[in-house]
């Protein structure tokens, strides 16, 4: 078959293609709603962007003051014993900093593993006075045995996952720069491309710390709160707990307390290496149990900062119209509706806020195939992630259970 023909062909299944679709004011109307109800986002997003350029993280170090005098330090790494391999390397790694800090592991009784690290265990009878599970009943175990070792205002606590690491800089702020209640840094990727679509995906975290997180903690108004590299001094740690009786949110839900009873302003310099998750499965099953965290906490998040609750609510919803509109968008190209000039444009800036947010994120990857593999992969990654949304809504997690992905 010559070109001509294939050409032809081609024209051919476009025009009975467009045939198909309906000249409804209805699709435009539909169209032009879900691109509005994304600009705002948009807007701020840019805005975002354009700040943490602008504040980045030699401007903000070279306002700090290193103390006269060293705050303790103690990592605490919280496992329920399905990655001992993963946790004695993250041991290995900090302990190879050499620095003058402890490391404790909290873990279940039915853990048998001996870690190289300080133990605290967790009894299996232990219940937290609002029946807090799973690594909120540990955390409150844990607290409360860091506290009756003496450790209170001197020292902060540095959490992490049993997948995560700091590195030496991050633990160095700590120990020399540290003050005030609370703080946390920003994520990277470790073990990129274990699975490629949840590592694309996954770059939005490193995007939303760079932006949102530096932003609202240097305004003591945290937004973005995650269990990786979350610092607490130790005392306001005890003072505030862990037991919430909340399905999850535990990281936000401390970051707020935080922030409420003292302030959450410091943004250690450093970096918080974190794994995606390694599967789609287990992707989907991380994301569900973000979702219904925020809507599980028996009211608690909303009365701490309705603000952040209702950001939350209107980021899941721009997660649905947002498919909505990347799956509209060619339809109504395709179609004989005329989109109108303000409509047109504010397309535009979304697209170009939405590729440039990610790309934001990439800059930061140390693969450096990263961002034009990500340019390239950034539709199907969208619908892979807010796909994630939809499968939150139809596939309703166990509440009485704390779900866990693979670790590596």
């Amino acid at each position: 078959m010559e070109v001509s023909e294939i050409m032809a062909a081609a024209e051919e299944a476009t025009r009975a293609f467009v045939s198909l679709i309906p000249d409804s004011p209805l699709l435009g109307a539909l169209f032009a709603f879900v691109t509005f109800f994304y600009l705002p986002m948009a807007v701020y997003q840019t805005y975002l962007m354009f700040s943490g350029i602008h504040h980045n993280d030699d401007r903000y170090f070279a306002k700090q003051t290193r103390l006269d005098k060293a705050n303790g330090v103690i990592v605490a790494i919280t496992t329920n014993g399905m990655a001992v391999d993963v946790v004695e390397w993250i041991i290995a790694s900090i302990e190879g900093y050499r620095m003058d800090i402890g490391i404790y592991v909290i873990k279940e009784a039915r853990d048998a593993h001996v870690y190289s690290g300080k133990e605290i265990v967790v009894p299996a009878d232990y219940v937290c006075p609002n029946g807090s599970k799973s690594k909120m009943r540990a955390l409150q175990y844990g607290i409360e045995a860091l506290h009756e070792m003496g450790y209170g205002s001197e020292t902060y606590i540095c959490h992490l996952d049993d997948d995560s690491l700091v590195d030496q800089d991050y633990l160095e702020y700590v120990m020399h720069y540290m003050t005030g209640e609370g703080g946390q840094g920003c994520i990277r990727l470790r073990e990129f491309g274990r699975h490629m679509l949840s590592s694309l995906a996954d770059i939005v975290r490193i995007s939303n710390c760079e932006t949102w997180c530096k932003l609202h903690n240097r305004k003591d108004n945290p937004m973005f709160v995650h269990g990786e590299g979350l610092v607490v001094r130790a005392d306001i740690e005890h003072e505030i707990g862990w037991d919430y009786g909340t399905y999850g949110a535990e990281d936000l839900i401390m970051g707020l307390e935080i922030s409420r009873r003292g302030t959450f302003r410091h943004i250690p310099i450093g970096n918080i290496f974190i794994s995606p998750p390694v599967t789609a499965k287990d992707y989907m099953k991380q994301r569900r149990r973000w979702f219904w965290s925020i809507f599980k906490t028996d009211g608690k998040l909303r009365r701490l900062s309705l603000k952040t609750y209702l950001t939350y609510i209107y980021m899941y919803a721009i997660g649905i119209t947002g498919l909505i509109s990347l799956t509209l968008l060619p339809i109504v190209l395709l179609s004989a509706y005329a989109i109108p000039h303000m409509v047109l444009a504010a397309c535009l800036f979304n697209i170009v806020a939405f590729f440039g947010y990610f790309q934001f994120g990439a800059l930061f990857c140390d693969r450096r195939p990263c961002a034009p593999m990500l340019l390239l992969m950034q539709i199907p990654v969208a619908f892979y992630d807010g796909f994630s949304i939809l499968y939150a809504l139809v596939t309703r997690p166990n509440f009485e259970v704390f779900e866990t992905i693979k670790k590596v």
